[in-house]
C-alpha cells in the first residue's frame, strides 16, 4: 500500500551513515515521502563529512541544525516545533542516540504524533547495555557466552582464556580487545579499565553472522540473514562484502530472544557460530538500523518503509529475500582483479551513490580537504620540530 505525502522526522547525531541509508530506502519505496532532519551540532565535529551528506544530498527536504544536545530539554522543544510546523506524521530514529531520545521521551512526543515501533523502555535498555542483555539471555536458557562483570572479578587467574573484554555501553566493534592469556602485560591492561563500566566475556571460536528483524509484540515480521565476508580489523564490522542466506537455526535462535523480549521495531543481532560445539550464540542485540542496510535492501528487505508501515498500523504482506553477494565497490574492484567475483556490479553499492551525486561529491571533496589539512598540520609541526632540535 502506497502513501500519499508521508512526512518523518529523524533526530540524529549526524556521526555516521546510519540515517543517510534509512532515508535512502524511503525514498526508494515512495519518492514522496517528506524526509526532515534535525542534528545536534553539539555532535558534530569540524569537517564532519556526514554533514556533507544530510546538506547536499537530493533525498533530503528539511535540515535543522540544532544549538542544543539530543539529550536535552531545549532540543525535543525543537523536535515539537519541527513537528507541529512541518507536519510531521512519525518522529523515526535511525542510530543509537536518536533511538535513545525517542525512548526516553516516547510519552510526550506521542502527544504530538506517532513514534516509531518500540520495545519497551526496560527492553531497550537491556539491549544497550551487554551486561543486562547476558543475565536476561542467560535468565531465558538462550545460548550466549559466559560473562562476567570486571568489578566482580575476584582473582581473575580463574578465568577460561582467551577472553574478550568490552565496555558495557558501546557498539562498533570500538575499546574491545581479546587476552589469550594471563600475561603480566594483559593483566596489566585489564586492571587499568573502568572496573564499573566493561564486562569479560569468553571467547567463542568460530565465525559471526548476523541477522536483522522487523518485529511486532516478538514476532518477527521480516528478516534477513547475513554473512560478513570481508577482512576484520580487531572486531570493527567490516561490511565491504556480505552473503545474504537462509538459516533456520539462526532465525530459530533470533526467533526465541525476540520473543522474550516482546520486541517491537528493528534490531540487528550479532550472533556466532562456534566451531568446536555448533552451537549459534547471540553476542549482542543493536536496537538501531544498521551498517548493511542497504545490503538488505538490495536483497529485497526494505526494512525503514516497513517499519513505517508497521508504525501506521498498515499492514504488509510477508517478505522474503534472494539470497546473494552485496559488496561495495572497491571491493567489487578488489574481487574481479584476483579472479573471485561472483557477483555482479548491480549487487554494488554504486547504483545508490550515483542516484545522488552531490552530497557524493561534497562528502568526498571534504574528506580531501581535511587529508590536505592534516597533512600540511603535520608538516608544519615537523619543521618547528627539527628547527627545535637544531637550535639545541
Amino acid at each position: 500500500m502506497k502513501i500519499q505525502q508521508p512526512s518523518v522526522l529523524i533526530p540524529d547525531p549526524c556521526n555516521n551513515p546510519l540515517a543517510y541509508y534509512a532515508i535512502r530506502c524511503l525514498k526508494q519505496a515512495n519518492s514522496e515521502f517528506n524526509i526532515n532532519v534535525i542534528v545536534s551540532s553539539g555532535q558534530i565535529l569540524d569537517h564532519n563529512e556526514w554533514l556533507y551528506f544530510y546538506k547536499y544530498s537530493a533525498y533530503i527536504d528539511n535540515l535543522v541544525v540544532s544549538e542544543n544536545s539530543m539529550n536535552s530539554l531545549e532540543y525535543l522543544d525543537e523536535v515539537i516545533r519541527i513537528i507541529e510546523t512541518q507536519g510531521i506524521n512519525l518522529i523515526f530514529p535511525a542510530s543509537e542516540e536518536g533511538f535513545k531520545f525517542v525512548s526516553q521521551y516516547r510519552y510526550e512526543l506521542s502527544k504530538f504524533c506517532r513514534i516509531v515501533a518500540l520495545p519497551s523502555e526496560e527492553n531497550l535498555d537491556a539491549a544497550f547495555d551487554k551486561w543486562k542483555l547476558y543475565l536476561l539471555l542467560q535468565k531465558h536458557n538462550i545460548p550466549t557466552p559466559e560473562t562476567v562483570l570486571l568489578k566482580e572479578i575476584e582473582n581473575i587467574s580463574q578465568f577460561n582464556y582467551p577472553v574478550i573484554l568490552k565496555p558495557v555501553d558501546g557498539s562498533g566493534g570500538k575499546n574491545i580487545q581479546k587476552f589469550d592469556s594471563l600475561e603480566e602485560e594483559n593483566f596489566q591492561a585489564i586492571c587499568n579499565y573502568p572496573n564499573d563500566a566493561y564486562i569479560v566475556q569468553k571467547y567463542v571460536p568460530g565465525h559471526d553472522i548476523g541477522c536483522s528483524v522487523l518485529c511486532q509484540d516478538g514476532q518477527v515480521l521480516a528478516y534477513t540473514i547475513q554473512q560478513q565476508l570481508g577482512l576484520t580489523e580487531g572486531f570493527t564490522p567490516k561490511i565491504d562484502k556480505l552473503k545474504f542466506v537462509h538459516d533456520s537455526a539462526v532465525i530459530d535462535i533470533v526467533t526465541k530472544t525476540m520473543n522474550v523480549l516482546k520486541w517491537s521495531g528493528v534490531a540487528n543481532l550479532d550472533l556466532r557460530y562456534n566451531s568446536q560445539t555448533g552451537q549459534i550464540n547471540v553476542i549482542e542485540i543493536n536496537p538501531r538500523f544498521w551498517q548493511s542496510l542497504m545490503g538488505s535492501l538490495s536483497v529485497g528487505v526494505n526494512f525503514p518503509y516497513i517499519l513505517y508501515l508497521l508504525s501506521n498500523n498498515i499492514s504488509f504482506e510477508r517478505i522474503s529475500y534472494e539470497e546473494k553477494y552485496y559488496a561495495k565497490f572497491h571491493r567489487f574492484i578488489q574481487d574481479a582483479f584476483n579472479g573471485s567475483l561472483e557477483y555482479s556490479l548491480s549487487d554494488t553499492n554504486v547504483k545508490y551513490f550515483l542516484s545522488d551525486p552531490s552530497s557524493i561529491f561534497h562528502f568526498l571533496f571534504n574528506k580531501l580537504i581535511k587529508q590536505k589539512l592534516l597533512q600540511n598540520v603535520k608538516s608544519i609541526f615537523y619543521l618547528q620540530f627539527h628547527k627545535l632540535q637544531n637550535v639545541k
